[in-house]
């Protein structure tokens, strides 16, 4: 009796990712159909969402740390010179193209708990200490902000930016998805996230359009978040150099 060859063992049968084609023709071009791929120093995902995007920044962000941990451990610095090597060096690399993301609850912990971890780490925070310690205080120690506030305040800066262009970037922010969704909630698109971060800082009544009225907006919200309850000043003196 013969036995019948499935359709993937004949190769009629779609690829186990899903993609229905492994190239496809652009003018004179042949291009291959990945699954991911790396722009400009950002990862893009044909899955959408930052998941893969925020895990890549959080990777070039330790690599970073490492290569600089002989000054953010020296004796001979302050805290504050230590905060501002930190941010300069190791946190622009984790919040590279940011503004852009429609960062998740989950996205934002993955930053937020491997930002703690290195500052941790550079004021020789102890592990039996690390459930006592509050990372505000770390951050006021350093004259550092919150990293939330930072993505906020990059997402709005960039919202004002685009809503006053006019070229394909303010047609891709307006485009309308035509076709039917999936059942369960859709996720946040990007504008839906900035438009929550305007009504979280009060922003809804600012004009984007008026550049200087904007910016001024934004750096107001931001230092009155900054003076939240159970956040200090950043502006603090320089602390003495701790015994390592």
């Amino acid at each position: 009796m013969e036995i019948a060859r499935i359709n993937r063992c004949q190769g009629t049968a779609r690829p186990i990712d899903g993609r229905p084609q492994s190239e496809v023709q652009v003018g004179s071009d042949k291009l291959d159909v990945v699954a991911s791929f790396c722009y400009l120093g950002d990862m893009l995902s044909a899955s959408g969402g930052c998941d893969l995007a925020t895990t890549t920044r959080v990777k070039t962000a330790w690599k970073k740390f490492k290569e600089l941990l002989p000054v953010l451990l020296s004796r001979h610095l302050s805290y504050k010179t230590w905060g501002h090597v930190y941010s300069t060096c190791v946190r622009s690399a984790m919040l590279h193209a940011s503004e852009t993301l429609p960062l998740t609850k989950p996205n934002l912990q993955r930053l937020q708990r491997n930002d703690r971890a290195m500052i941790r780490q550079i004021c020789n925070v102890k592990p039996e200490d690390v459930a006592t310690t509050r990372s505000n205080e770390l951050l006021t120690l350093l004259g550092l902000e919150d990293l939330n506030l930072i993505l906020k305040e990059r997402r709005l800066r960039w919202y004002g930016h685009v809503e006053r262009s006019s070229g394909a970037i303010k047609t891709a922010l307006d485009m309308q998805v035509t076709g039917s969704r999936g059942k369960g909630r859709p996720r946040m698109t990007w504008k839906q996230v900035t438009e929550r971060d305007r009504k979280d800082w009060k922003l809804s009544t600012t004009d984007p359009h008026d550049r200087n009225t904007w910016r001024s907006g934004v750096r107001s919200a931001m230092r009155a978040a900054s003076q939240l309850p159970g956040r200090g000043s950043t502006d603090v003196d320089v602390a003495p150099v701790p015994a390592r």
